[in-house]
């Protein structure tokens, strides 16, 4: 409902156009128009009188989001990357506005192919594209995702790397690597994409998309990025995407020795290194604990404590060790609060598996079944269920059949052996010209493509599953259009820290949702009005800050 509201402020009362409706059962204000004061509009009541004869219609729009995000599309210049990239003849939207079109709605909110024509006329985009006279749907995208071949999305992404570096200023001199996969309801025949591997998310029993993820520690900007069969072990793809990532610094103009990647356990393998190493670049990877059984027995005294850029405390041992092939620096990471969590999370758990057994047996000793000695014992294993928790838990089973006897404790020798081992990590480098804990901070920023991934599994950010495709050629085009999606949120996020350097991007995106665009429509005249509705404080922070009411 539109109606005329008053209020009194210091004396004078003032006349505002406001509009409610009832939203999940409450009435809440949609917007609000301001007039001016009241004594001035009474001045002017009998050409109001006139004016109010007429009738008028007043639309809403999702203005904040898709306008902060088109900005930096148009500023990556990306529907002409695109449709320079690829090859279609003039006949409806381009491959680029149809791309673009679904990268915002993944950004905004991810919807279905057939939603996305209902979601686009919600927004105030309708003003930045041409008329959409075509279809706008499933079969359109299908259709539109066969032109992203592998070569295309090669193509585009080094057009798009060389933008970001000359436009926005992205520092390319430290990248973050990562692989991970995403589980599908798919089950297609003659496609080599799904399939089904060891899942990152414990669903095992599906079909999996694999995806690996080169980004930037300046802002988490993603630059590079492969979409590859489900069942294929980390380290072997990390062995074949590292001579295309070389490739992409030459094409860059870029030299190797200039970066410093990223990388975890997971992708190392004895064969990756010769590359790396004979490419001379800059890398420091995490190392697996199980490979240095003796370093982890190193008393927490033995660790001089210094404090990381956060405030945090760690100590840190360094040696030379000889890993695949060559020696290499080895750094021995301590995090004392890591170890206690570590330490109170298992003996909680140890003391909980013991009071299990205890609570199995209070009334079942001796009866029936558990009357023999042996079911009781294999009945204890059992309980206890985990191989690890056994070694820290110690149990005798004795007595005859009938009488029974069990204790079980903790085993404090094994256990303070254990503890001795906790909250300890290992960094290798072939950094010279760091220090230690410049090391440990810079592996640490790897949270960058963590956050990525986190994004593009967030079903209200993104939301890359379910994929509702199917075929490889479109399964590839989706996921770069979740990857592009990735790509403006991330520089949308990297502006607004310049000055806002405590926000996220969920506390961004949340803030700019309130700013909707209204237009109010006379009719018979061919007079528009164009305001922003009312926001919070925070929203009005970003809108100045973006200057999106130049786009009204």
């Amino acid at each position: 409902m539109v109606f005329i509201e008053r209020k009194k402020k210091k004396g004078r009362v003032y006349l505002y156009l406001t509009h409610k409706a009832r939203i999940n059962g409450k009435s809440k204000r949609v917007w609000t128009i301001y007039l001016g004061p009241e004594d001035r509009i009474m001045e002017h009541v009998e050409q109001i009188k006139q004016n109010l004869k007429l009738e008028f219609d007043i639309d809403t729009f999702d203005f904040g989001r898709p306008i902060s995000l088109l900005r930096i599309a148009e500023k990556l210049d990306l529907i002409n990357i695109i449709d320079e990239t690829v090859k279609k003849r003039e006949q409806g939207l381009s491959v680029g506005e149809y791309i673009l079109i679904a990268v915002l709605n993944r950004c905004i909110q991810p919807t279905s192919k057939n939603q996305i024509r209902k979601w686009f006329h919600s927004t105030y985009l309708q003003k930045h594209f041409p008329k959409i006279e075509t279809y706008l749907d499933s079969m359109a995208y299908t259709n539109h995702y066969q032109y992203l071949t592998q070569e295309a999305i090669d193509a585009i992404e080094e057009k798009i790397n060389k933008k970001l570096v000359v436009e926005f200023q992205v520092q390319m001199d430290e990248l973050m690597y990562d692989p991970t996969n995403f589980a599908t309801f798919i089950n297609p025949k003659e496609q080599t994409l799904p399939r089904h591997g060891h899942s990152k998310e414990g669903r095992h029993i599906l079909n999996l998309v694999s995806l690996s993820l080169f980004c930037t520690r300046d802002g988490g900007v993603p630059v590079m990025h492969r979409v590859y069969p489900g069942n294929i072990q980390d380290a072997a793809h990390f062995k074949e995407d590292f001579p295309r990532f070389l490739t992409r610094l030459r094409e860059l103009n870029i030299t190797p020795t200039e970066i410093t990647l990223i990388f975890d356990k997971g992708n190392i393998s004895p064969d990756v290194f010769e590359e790396i190493d004979s490419s001379n670049m800059k890398w420091i990877a995490s190392v697996r604990p199980s490979s240095h059984k003796d370093l982890k027995k190193i008393p927490a005294d033995d660790f001089e404590m210094s404090k990381l850029p956060n405030g945090k405390e760690i100590g840190v041992l360094e040696f030379q060790r000889k890993l695949h092939g060559r020696s290499r620096r080895l750094l021995v990471v301590y995090n004392p609060n890591r170890a206690h969590w570590a330490r109170e999370n298992l003996v909680r758990k140890l003391n909980k598996k013991i009071e299990k057994v205890k609570e199995w047996f209070e009334n079942r000793l001796n009866e029936r079944r558990w009357r023999d000695p042996k079911n009781v014992e294999k009945k204890i294993k059992n309980l206890i269920e985990s191989k690890s928790h056994l070694q820290y838990i110690s149990y005798k089973v004795s007595g005859t059949y009938g009488a029974v006897r069990y204790t079980i404790n903790i085993d404090r020798t094994n256990l303070d052996n254990h503890i001795k081992t906790l909250g300890k990590s290992f960094l290798m480098t072939n950094h010279s010209d760091k220090g230690p804990i410049e090391i440990v901070w810079l592996y640490r920023q790897q949270y960058t493509v963590e956050h990525a991934f986190r994004y593009l599994k967030n079903p209200d950010i993104i939301k890359l599953t379910p994929m509702y495709v199917w075929k490889d050629d479109c399964i590839r085009g989706y996921v770069f259009t979740c990857v592009l999606a990735l790509l403006l949120l991330t520089l949308l996020c990297r502006e607004v820290n310049t000055k806002y350097p405590e926000v996220s991007l969920p506390f961004i995106l949340a803030h700019l949702s309130e700013v909707e665009a209204a237009q109010i429509t006379f009719s018979g005249s061919n007079k528009i009005q164009q305001k922003l509705v009312n926001m919070s404080a925070d929203a009005k922070k970003l809108v100045d800050f973006l200057k999106l009411k130049q786009a009204l």
